[in-house]
């Protein structure tokens, strides 16, 4: 969606939530995530991007932080490990607010990818640039 549009459509409900326009569709990552959080991020962001939504990373909402936000629908993405009911209640109590259209619980455990090429990858790229820790 076009500037102009996501502020005609969704600027008030941006506001309210206390999301400002800076940063928007660039990929911030915390210390603690883990390499395969990252890369789903990553996936999710692109995905997004494609599809010509904004979208914020590590976007504070009602005193949380959220992994991503689609701006243009609302939705909100959370990456988990080990997302036990404890843990999806808690997300969604922390992300409940009537502006928030839905909250999409991204679980790694259940995303069947043999994960050894993208770890290879990552390894090959850390010596092309010289990054590995040897």
């Amino acid at each position: 969606m076009k500037w102009e549009q996501l502020i005609r459509k969704n600027g008030k409900k941006l506001e309210t939530l206390g999301i400002n326009l800076k940063g928007v569709n660039t990929i911030k990552f915390r210390g603690k995530e883990s390499f395969s959080h990252r890369v789903v991020k990553l996936v999710i962001c692109h995905l997004l991007a494609k599809a010509g939504h904004n979208f914020k990373t590590e976007q504070p909402i009602k005193d949380n932080v959220c992994d991503i936000i689609d701006l243009d629908s609302l939705i909100v993405y959370e990456i988990e490990t080990y997302p036990n009911s404890t843990i999806i209640y808690k997300k969604l109590d922390d992300f409940l607010h009537p502006y928030i259209e839905d909250l999409v619980i991204v679980n790694l455990r259940k995303i069947d990818y043999d994960w050894v090429p993208v770890y290879c990858l990552r390894d090959e790229m850390a010596k092309c640039c010289g990054l590995t820790r040897e």
